[in-house]
């Protein structure tokens, strides 16, 4: 695993052995920022990995000029993995979370933050989570007027109910399907 684009091109990352993390696979995570590439300028913006796993998403986008991001992981074995790949870049442009992934959204409620860039990739066997998850950030105002939400899912999600989410992109990988989301509506909080 390593980064593809960017400052740190090149670098090599370590990722957890077993299954307690599900590293975005090579293929899947060049698709994802090929596409994001089409609809998101990095330069200034703050992002968000909620189950950061190896922190491979967060580390990508912080390559390609994303101004901060925030990566969060419960799993403490997950968080050691994280620290080991950020080595060598700048602490001033992330912050690491040991958070279960509803705390950090309150966290940034309470402090009035908001992102440009979510991404979202939860345990597979917790569907309910996308939904909560949606309803939240919504609720709460937690990502920019047209803010990106990157989605990695086992199943198919019903995204019919969801107005105020554009699906820009959406790919189906046998056993993941990828969605590219952004908030479309100007002033939605309004």
């Amino acid at each position: 695993m390593k980064i593809i684009s960017g400052k740190y091109r090149g670098r090599k990352l370590v990722s957890l052995e077993g299954m307690n993390t599900r590293p975005t696979t090579a293929r899947v995570k060049e698709d994802m920022f090929n596409i994001l590439d089409n609809y998101f300028i990095y330069e200034n913006k703050v992002c968000l990995d909620l189950f950061g796993g190896s922190g491979a998403l967060s580390i990508e986008a912080l390559s390609r000029g994303i101004k901060f991001a925030y990566i969060n992981d419960h799993f403490k074995p997950a968080l050691k993995i994280i620290e080991q790949n950020l080595k060598g870049i700048d602490k001033q442009n992330y912050e690491l979370l040991n958070y279960d992934y509803k705390k950090v959204l309150k966290w940034f409620k309470n402090t009035n933050k908001k992102m440009d860039l979510i991404f979202f990739d939860p345990p597979f066997a917790k569907v309910e989570y996308y939904y909560d998850f949606f309803n939240y950030i919504y609720e709460n105002r937690l990502l920019n007027n047209y803010g990106i939400l990157i989605m990695e899912s086992e199943s198919n999600l019903d995204l019919s109910k969801l107005d105020f989410l554009k699906n820009l992109k959406y790919k189906n990988y046998k056993n993941k399907h990828l969605y590219l989301l952004r908030l479309e509506k100007e002033n939605i909080y309004d």
